[in-house]
C-alpha cells in the first residue's frame, strides 16, 4: 500500500490525449467567485464583474451539458450563442465531485467526495454519496444518518452572508441526505416539471430580495448514460431546456444575473469497450476491496505488498485501455485540486488510479449486481468530459 513515493513525469501519451483539470479557470474558481471562498482563486471574467451589486444570482446547473454536447446537439443555438467562455471541470469529471465543489466552494482535494463510488474508511464501506447507500462493506454498515454524518465532512456554502439561499432540485432528490446537508440553510423548493422549475426561477428573480438560487437539472446526463450522447431524445431534451433558458433570460429584471453551466460533459463508450474487472480474476485477486471511483477513472486499493505486482499485471493485461497511475502522484500533480488536503484524501484515492484511454471504460460488479448498459460516460480527462460552458445573462 502506498509503496512508491517518487513523483514521475506524466506520460507523453497522456499529455497528448488528455485535458488536465484547471484550478485557475474552472468550476472550482466559479464556486470561489460565487461564494467568496478563497481555497481556489475566484474566476476572472468580465461577465462576472459586479456580482455583489446584483440582488439575485441564479446558478443553473444542467448535468452533463458539456461543450461537446452543445456542439453536437444544439450547434449555433441560444445556449451556445450566450456562452462567454469555456471552463474546466474538476477531476474526476463527475457529478459527485463537481456539484459538491459548487455547493461547498471547495475543490475535490478538500471535500473528498471524489466519485460515484467513494471508499469511506470512517464507515468501513465503499459508499455512493449521492443516493446515499453502501456499495460494498468490510463489516457492518452504519445506519444512513450515521453514514451521512461521517461522509459529508464539509459544510455547505449556501448559508450565511447577506443573501437568502434557495435550492431547486427535482422532487425525488430534494430531501435526500446529500441534498439536506449540502443545501445548508437554504430554502428547498422541489420541482416536478420544467414548467414549475422555470416559473419558480422567474418568481424568485422578480422578488426584491438579496438571494442566491441554485437550480439543478439531472435529466440530460441520465438520458445520455442510457442512450448515448447523440441520441435524438438527447437532442430534443436539450432543445426544450434551451427554450426554457432563453425565455427565462428574456424576462430577467435589472440587478439579476443568470449563470448557466454544467458539471462535466460526456463521451460514448462502445459496448465492446466497457470492460469488467470480474472477467480478469487474477487482477481482481490483487485488490483488497472492489474498485471505487468511476468507469473512466477507477480507484484501486491493492493488497499489502502487492503494488508492484498489480501495476505490472495490469499493464501487461489491460495497459492498452488505461494508464495505471500511482494515486499519490495524481494528488501531487494537483488533479484533485490544491492543498490543504482533506485528511482522508490519501485513503480515498487508494494506491492507483486507472485513467482510461480513448473511449474505454472499466467497472467491477459486486455480488449479484447486473452489468449496466452504460453508453454515455464521464469521469476521465478527455476534452469531451472536461470542457463545460459558462453562460451568463444579465437582466
Amino acid at each position: 500500500m502506498h509503496e512508491s513515493t517518487t513523483v514521475s513525469p506524466l506520460p507523453d501519451s497522456l499529455l497528448a490525449q488528455c485535458q488536465l483539470p484547471d484550478y485557475q479557470h474552472g468550476l472550482a474558481n466559479l464556486a470561489a467567485h460565487l461564494h467568496g471562498n478563497t481555497s481556489c482563486p475566484p474566476l476572472q471574467h468580465p461577465a462576472l464583474n459586479n456580482l455583489d451589486d446584483c440582488d439575485t444570482l441564479i446558478l443553473l446547473l444542467i448535468d452533463g451539458m458539456g461543450c461537446a454536447q452543445l456542439n453536437a446537439l444544439a450547434p449555433g443555438g441560444w445556449l451556445q450563442q450566450q456562452q462567454c467562455t469555456t471552463l474546466s471541470s474538476v477531476f474526476p469529471s463527475t457529478t459527485t465531485a463537481a456539484i459538491t465543489t459548487l455547493m461547498t466552494g471547495l475543490p475535490p482535494s478538500q471535500h473528498s467526495l471524489l466519485a460515484w463510488h467513494v471508499w469511506a474508511p470512517e464507515a468501513g464501506c465503499i459508499a455512493t454519496p449521492l443516493p446515499l447507500r453502501s456499495h460494498w462493506a468490510s463489516g457492518e454498515v452504519p445506519d444512513s444518518d450515521t453514514l451521512a454524518a461521517r461522509l459529508y465532512s464539509q459544510p455547505s456554502a449556501l448559508q450565511g452572508g447577506t443573501r437568502q439561499h434557495y435550492v431547486l432540485q427535482p422532487q425525488y432528490i430534494a430531501d435526500s441526505h446529500y441534498s439536506r446537508h449540502h443545501g445548508g440553510q437554504a430554502q428547498h423548493l422541489p420541482w416536478r416539471s420544467y414548467a414549475e422549475l422555470f416559473a419558480s426561477l422567474g418568481t424568485l428573480a422578480a422578488t426584491p430580495q438579496r438571494k442566491f438560487v441554485y437550480a439543478y437539472i439531472p435529466d440530460l446526463d441520465s438520458l445520455m448514460h442510457g442512450k448515448g450522447t447523440t441520441h435524438p431524445k438527447a437532442q430534443a431534451l436539450l432543445a426544450r431546456l434551451q427554450q426554457h433558458c432563453g425565455e427565462l433570460a428574456a424576462t430577467l429584471p435589472a440587478r439579476c444575473k443568470l449563470v448557466i453551466t454544467a458539471d462535466h460533459g460526456q463521451l460514448d463508450i462502445p459496448p465492446e469497450r466497457l470492460l469488467f474487472l470480474n472477467d480478469y480474476p487474477a487482477l481482481a485477486a490483487l485488490l483488497r476491496q472492489p474498485l471505487s471511483g468511476e468507469p473512466r477513472a477507477a480507484i484501486c486499493h491493492v493488497k499489502a505488498g502487492q503494488a508492484d505486482a498489480f501495476r505490472t499485471a495490469f499493464e501487461r493485461t489491460l495497459g492498452h485501455i488505461a494508464w495505471c497511475l500511482p494515486a499519490q502522484e495524481v494528488i501531487a500533480h494537483g488533479w484533485l485540486g490544491p492543498a490543504p488536503h482533506h485528511p482522508l484524501l490519501r485513503e480515498r484515492t487508494g494506491d492507483f488510479v486507472l485513467l482510461m484511454k480513448d473511449n474505454w471504460g472499466l467497472l467491477q460488479m459486486v455480488g449479484d449486481e447486473k452489468r449496466p448498459p452504460l453508453l454515455g460516460n464521464h469521469g476521465g480527462l478527455s476534452a469531451a468530459e472536461m470542457q463545460v460552458p459558462l453562460i451568463v445573462c444579465d437582466g
